[in-house]
């Protein structure tokens, strides 16, 4: 089944405007994808080829806490889901490493989605249209609307984007209502880069894609 063509928002001032709605800012989000790309840079040749995704992934919900939290919003981990839950915007708010953000072709994530995933988000989003400005409503007692923090790196490129997923019945992403491009930038070989050993090649790229059940 074909889903709808995403509403791209990447114009800085309504990028901006959307983020605002949200409870987010330019200077969040690029803390968050910052600190995970860092994160992920930490890796070495001899790790476990998981280690860089994983690394992003535990640094970026953790920035995203650090970042939150003291705003008032709270943690979750309903159905096995890491999130950070805005009870006031009816907002939850996940991290994701994904195969390229801010560009024509759909974020992949690139763990596979479990059932745990699918039924926030079919949940959450099926009452989004009752929810068009966050900002102007109280949304305690309803299901929050699931959004992701999508982050990708390719030792050149650092981009990020805020997205909010479709429902979907596989192990991957199908398709998102709206996307707002937050994060393109180029990424300073140094500092923050181990340095390989002696012999060594470039930057390790490994990710392990993981499908769950």
């Amino acid at each position: 089944m074909l889903q709808p063509k995403p509403v791209v928002i990447n114009e800085d001032f309504q990028v901006r405007q959307e983020l605002r709605a949200l409870g987010l800012t330019i200077d969040i989000v690029t803390s968050i994808a910052r600190k995970a790309a860092a994160a992920k840079a930490e890796a070495l040749e001899i790790d476990p080829s998981s280690t860089p995704g994983t690394l992003a992934y535990i640094m970026g919900v953790r920035a995203i806490r650090m970042e939150l939290m003291p705003k008032g919003w709270r943690l979750s981990r309903a159905g096995n889901v890491e999130s950070t839950v805005n009870d006031e915007l009816g907002i939850q708010l996940c991290f994701q490493n994904v195969d390229v953000a801010c560009t024509e072709q759909l974020p992949q994530a690139i763990s596979g989605k479990g059932a745990g995933a699918r039924k926030l988000i079919q949940d959450g989003q099926a009452e989004l249209f009752d929810r068009e400005a966050p900002d102007a409503v109280n949304a305690f007692g309803s299901t929050p609307t699931v959004w992701t923090v999508c982050v990708s790196t390719d030792g050149k490129k650092l981009r990020a984007e805020v997205s909010c997923p479709e429902a979907f019945e596989g192990n991957q992403f199908e398709g998102f209502r709206r996307r707002i491009w937050v994060v393109d930038e180029d990424m300073d070989p140094t500092p923050g880069h181990i340095s390989q050993p002696d012999g060594g090649g470039g930057t390790l790229e490994h990710e392990v894609r993981i499908a769950k059940k």
